[in-house]
């Protein structure tokens, strides 16, 4: 079904977040669409835990001071001679490299917070119970991200960097729509 430019899918059809009556309607139960159930069950297949250490060792040293996290030709910056010169001249460039990846891995760890509470506020709102089942086990999955980038964030740097003014504006933008459509495409 189209409106305008958009189009509906029935297995999108939501509710305001304050409208829980309509979870409750009787015919609900019995229109759960199959659309989302070849993922679902292929979740069950891999669940990891980010709290294990066969998945990943947070503890494994690393030397924050001498080792870069990255090899040099990945640092977009370093691809600067006046940069690179400076950095290796005064013995910052291992620090510098470090402190990129802090920065690139805080954002990324508030996107994962982000995808976190954006798949969680679909739970409530989405009326189909196969796209309920999908949000809550994405949810689920965000949170593994969110506890695993967090502890690598621990292990190497103690605490990581604020969220960026943009990437934060975009994260509670998305979040906060009343449109399902806009939290999807912003999933």
């Amino acid at each position: 079904m189209a409106d305008g430019n958009i189009t509906k899918d029935v297995m999108y059809d939501a509710v305001a977040p304050d409208d829980f009556e309509s979870m409750l309607e009787l015919d609900r139960y019995n229109a759960r669409s199959t659309a989302f159930d070849k993922i679902i069950s292929a979740t069950h297949d891999h669940f990891w835990d980010p709290l294990d250490p066969k998945y990943i060792d947070f503890s494994e040293p690393w030397d924050m001071e001498t080792q870069a996290l990255l090899p040099d030709d990945q640092v977009m910056a370093l691809g600067v001679p006046y940069v690179l010169d400076h950095l290796e001249k005064t013995g910052q460039k291992v620090k510098f490299i470090n402190e990129m990846v802090l920065w690139n891995f805080s954002s990324i760890l508030h996107g994962e917070q982000g995808a976190l509470n954006l798949s969680a506020s679909l739970c409530h709102v989405l009326k189909d119970q196969g796209a309920q089942e999908y949000a809550a086990n994405q949810t689920r999955e965000e949170a593994r991200h969110v506890t695993a980038f967090a502890k690598y964030v621990k292990a190497r740097w103690g605490r990581p960097r604020p969220c960026g003014a943009t990437l934060q504006q975009l994260l509670v933008d998305i979040i906060g729509a009343p449109e399902v459509y806009k939290k999807i495409i912003g999933m």
